[in-house]
């Protein structure tokens, strides 16, 4: 399997464990409140469970525990960009991508690279 397709399979998987949890463990009102703080706290408790899985080298436990950990990274980075009042469109000298962040960005967040600001 390529790169891209293993990337968009994850991105899959972590959008279904998203639902899930939304489903099992969620109200979607509250959710839409939580703090960066709140997604990042929950994060990084399935991160120690993470950890454990790979102490004991248990592949499943692994793949699960993963999806554990992203789902709610992919929360965090969806309350802050949907808490942040501005945003601006920025273009990577390095990597070419587009993307929306706060304002005084320098830096890429995927490559390191130089961003140009597009504006608002």
């Amino acid at each position: 399997m390529t790169a891209v397709k293993e990337t968009e399979s994850f991105a899959r998987a972590v959008v279904a464990q998203q639902e899930i949890n939304r489903i099992t463990h969620g109200d979607e009102e509250s959710d839409e409140k939580r703090l960066p703080m709140e997604w990042g706290v929950i994060a990084s408790e399935h991160m120690g469970h993470l950890l454990g899985a790979l102490r004991t080298d248990d592949d499943q436990a692994i793949e699960k525990e993963l999806l554990h950990v992203a789902g709610p990274l992919v929360e965090l980075w969806n309350s802050i960009k949907n808490q942040t009042r501005e945003t601006y469109l920025y273009t990577c000298g390095s990597c070419h991508r587009k993307l929306s962040l706060q304002p005084g960005v320098l830096r890429c967040p995927l490559c390191e690279g130089m961003l140009t600001s597009e504006g608002q």
